[in-house]
Formats: C-alpha cells, sequence, structure tokens
C-alpha cells in the first residue's frame, strides 16, 4: 500500500514548513565532502562514505565516522550514546553548504550524517529513539522508507527536510540501479 500527500504525511512523514535548500549546492556541498574525506583503508576506500558524521562528540578520535553508529547495541539493547553528545560539526566542513543548513535548523539534531543505500539494499526493521529527518541528495523513485503497515515514502531531491517517524517500525530500501544519498539528521527530543 502506498499512500501519497495528506494521508502519508500524517503517518509517517512531517516536511519542516518555509525551510527550503538549494538542491545544487547540497550536492556540490556532498561533493566536497567526498573530496575530503581521508582513506583509512586503501583496499575498501569507497567504505568511508557508509555513514559519515557531520558532526561529533567531544574528544571524538574519527570525527569522520563517529557519528556512524547505531545509538544502540544490537546484542543488549543498551543505549551507546545519547544523541545530544554529537554537538560538535566537523571542522573541517564549516565552509560548506552542509554548514549553512547546520545553523539554520528550527530543531536540535544529534548525529548528521551522509548516508549511501546502493541498489538492492534494505535495513532491517526497526525503531529509533528519535525522530529523524532526511534531505535527499542523490536518490531515484525507487528509493523508499517504509511503515510496518506497509506504507513507503519518496523522499525527493527538493531541498526541503522531510522528518520521518521513527518512533514507528520502519525501514528503507533501495530498488533502483543507482545510490541513494541521504542527508540524515536525528532530532534530539
Amino acid at each position: 500500500m502506498t499512500l501519497t500527500g495528506a494521508e502519508t504525511r500524517t503517518a509517517m512523514i512531517e516536511i519542516v514548513p518555509d525551510l527550503l535548500f538549494d538542491p545544487e549546492k547540497i550536492t556540490e556541498a556532498y561533493q566536497q565532502v567526498v573530496d575530503r574525506v581521508p582513506v583509512a583503508d586503501p583496499a575498501n576506500p569507497d567504505h568511508r562514505l557508509r555513514r559519515l558524521g557531520l558532526t561529533h562528540r567531544a574528544g571524538a578520535d574519527d570525527p569522520w565516522h563517529d557519528a556512524g553508529n547505531g545509538q544502540f547495541n544490537q546484542a543488549t539493547g543498551e543505549k551507546n550514546f545519547e544523541e545530544a553528545e554529537f554537538r560538535f560539526f566537523n571542522e573541517e566542513l564549516t565552509d560548506t553548504y552542509f554548514h549553512e543548513i547546520y545553523r539554520s535548523l528550527p530543531f536540535q539534531i544529534g548525529r548528521m550524517r551522509l548516508v549511501a543505500l546502493h541498489p538492492s539494499e534494505i535495513y532491517h526493521m526497526h525503531t529509533d529513539a528519535s525522530r529523524v529527518a532526511h534531505m535527499a541528495i542523490k536518490t531515484n523513485e525507487d528509493c523508499r522508507l517504509l511503515l510496518r503497515r506497509g506504507e513507503t515514502y519518496h523522499v525527493p531531491t527538493d531541498g526541503r527536510i522531510h522528518i520521518l517517524n521513527t518512533l514507528l517500525h520502519h525501514s528503507a530500501y533501495n530498488a533502483g540501479g543507482d545510490t541513494r544519498i541521504h542527508l540524515t539528521m536525528t532530532i534530539v527530543e
């Protein structure tokens, strides 16, 4: 069941009103980040872009990947950190459009990340402790956010912030032929 319009927004998505960013500048900022991220594993250079953090915690050993970890330990269910700990924006990126987006947000965020979802990839069904805002940088119509009860939603590259109700059981999949890139921002609630 695919919902459109107000039905979908009510169930799973809230679009932040009166806040619109330039999609071309977002794409340019993404390329700036890609060009700057150090290659830590020469055997697997693309892994560095998997869950790339724009924010990090105080004293992070690797500010680029500190935000890449999940909030919960999958084996024990214990919290690994609090979202509010990610209050530092990567100093290497303060001249990018992402920093302007970060400063313009009307809500407090924790982890701000660039997340790639490759073709034929799907996340397991899960819930999060906070809602997550999404901005699509690169996508295709076959990339969808999915609620357990069947509703799906495609985040377009429209420069808007789409807040997903990740307190509900959800997943994401890429049934298209190109990698999906989203800027995700976990809201501190």
